[in-house]
């Protein structure tokens, strides 16, 4: 079989075997391959070349997304195995976290952060969003507690807070009441700091229920 590289828009490269298209490489993998243009190559080193080509492509493709933002390493694999294969994700991400691209402490650290004081989130939801983004569970408890040592947070101050921007105009009755209860535990704060910080706004006989 004859390999054949042509030169395509910007530093692509198309590759051919025996004139018909293989792949697309970047021009520092096909320069380092050792193959010359219309060099002979047996099928173990074709292999050999299209799993390289597809790890390169999958790690291109992973650093373009990283461009855009963090990753943990979870996110980033299933991102890449829509359009590559197992082996070629596997070497791609491994080698990102060698190179300290993808780091799942410092992705939790920076998320724990923005989720805490952008989204304000209890700690519950920023659990689970950790959690949903494949962050293991030592790692996610070690952050937040982390973080909670250094910011000194007061759930029942955030809360009430939350309450006085979104939902006092809210709290009119009953089942009003109960929905911004609601909405509060989805954002992931316990009932307890949330029961304490309605008390500034209504009477306790709206939790004698509970």
């Amino acid at each position: 079989m004859k390999i054949t590289a042509k030169q395509g828009k910007g530093t692509k490269i198309h590759i051919h075997i025996d004139g018909e298209y293989l792949l697309t490489v970047d021009e520092d993998f096909w320069f380092s391959s050792g193959f010359v243009s219309g060099d002979e190559i047996d099928d173990g080193d074709l292999a050999a070349f299209k799993e390289a080509a597809g790890s390169r492509l999958a790690f291109n493709s992973a650093m373009f997304s990283l461009d855009l933002r963090d990753h943990s390493q979870r996110e980033m694999r299933k991102k890449l195995s829509a359009k590559f294969d197992e082996n070629s994700v596997n070497e791609a991400v491994e080698k990102l976290v060698d190179l300290g691209f993808i780091n799942d402490r410092r992705y939790a650290e920076n998320l724990t952060r923005e989720l805490f004081e952008r989204k304000k989130y209890g700690k519950n939801r920023v659990k689970n969003e950790l959690f949903r983004r494949g962050i293991d569970s030592e790692i996610i408890n070690d952050v937040i507690e982390n973080y909670e040592n250094e910011n000194d947070t007061d759930n029942v101050k955030t809360i009430v807070d939350i309450i006085r921007k979104k939902y006092y105009n809210k709290l009119v009755d009953e089942k009003s009441r109960q929905r911004v209860v609601a909405a509060l535990v989805r954002l992931g704060y316990s009932f307890s700091d949330i029961r304490q910080a309605m008390s500034e706004f209504s009477s306790d006989e709206f939790f004698e229920e509970y």
